[in-house]
């Protein structure tokens, strides 16, 4: 009889454990609230914003059909000389320069748009990668070379020791060996789209590796699979962390 109590005190004691680990919120019929991440809303750029601009409203709209999203304003930094403190003081200011929407159809809404913009004057390119967590961000600024995509994002390396008049300078050396042009860019990374490419993409490759070493490590370490990626690709990215 004394065994059988025993039993029976063990399988409460086991029951009250188990309510202490965790099964009392089934029994009560509650679950523990699911995280919330609230993301900012992107600021739509206002009617004023769009006549400062001066863009074509065509240019605009035709952005806009293509990622299905409302434009944005884009301000790249400018520097001026303040007028109220002494010596050769520049201040930094935001600029309006163009506009941008968000896609997660980035590629091809450059692809097909970049050559019939640059023929009136517009550059358009990837200005954030998100790598397909949220869409990425597509800018339009005005101007005919995609190198000015560089100088807009002040794109540099400061502990490579690059800045961005030395990476566009290393990059018009490399036209030499193939034909490609600024797809995006930001701070401290940029990606470009074969127009032709080299006939020895491996030669190539070990130039971006040099240049860039980040590059390899991000390609297992490997010339092999860094010229798999560029060939799959039809370009090449640079990047400094």
């Amino acid at each position: 009889m004394a065994g059988r109590h025993l039993v029976i005190i063990a399988l409460v004691l086991i029951t009250a454990v188990s309510c202490s680990n965790g099964d009392k919120p089934l029994a009560t019929g509650k679950k523990a609230a699911p995280t919330v991440i609230l993301r900012p809303k992107p600021k739509v750029m206002t009617a004023e914003q769009r006549a400062e601009l001066g863009f074509s409203p065509d240019i605009i709209a035709q952005v806009e059909a293509a990622g299905n999203a409302q434009a944005e304003p884009f301000f790249d930094e400018v520097m001026i000389r303040s007028s109220n403190l002494k010596g050769d003081v520049m201040i930094a200011t935001a600029r309006l320069s163009g506009f941008s929407v968000r896609s997660a159809n980035a590629d091809r809404i450059i692809m097909d748009l970049a050559p019939s913009f640059r023929k009136k004057g517009y550059l358009i390119f990837r200005s954030q990668q998100n790598f397909g967590n949220v869409p990425d961000v597509i800018t339009v600024v005005r101007g005919n070379n995609s190198y000015d995509i560089l100088l807009i994002q002040r794109t540099e390396a400061p502990r490579h020791h690059l800045d961005t008049k030395k990476i566009i300078k290393w990059l018009k050396e490399q036209q030499k060996l193939a034909s490609f042009v600024i797809t995006g860019a930001g701070s401290d990374w940029l990606e470009a789209r074969f127009i032709k490419p080299p006939k020895n993409m491996k030669a190539f490759a070990r130039k971006v590796a040099a240049f860039s070493p980040d590059v390899l490590a991000e390609n297992k370490g490997t010339l092999e699979k860094l010229v798999d990626t560029m060939e799959r690709t039809g370009g090449f990215s640079l990047w400094w962390d």
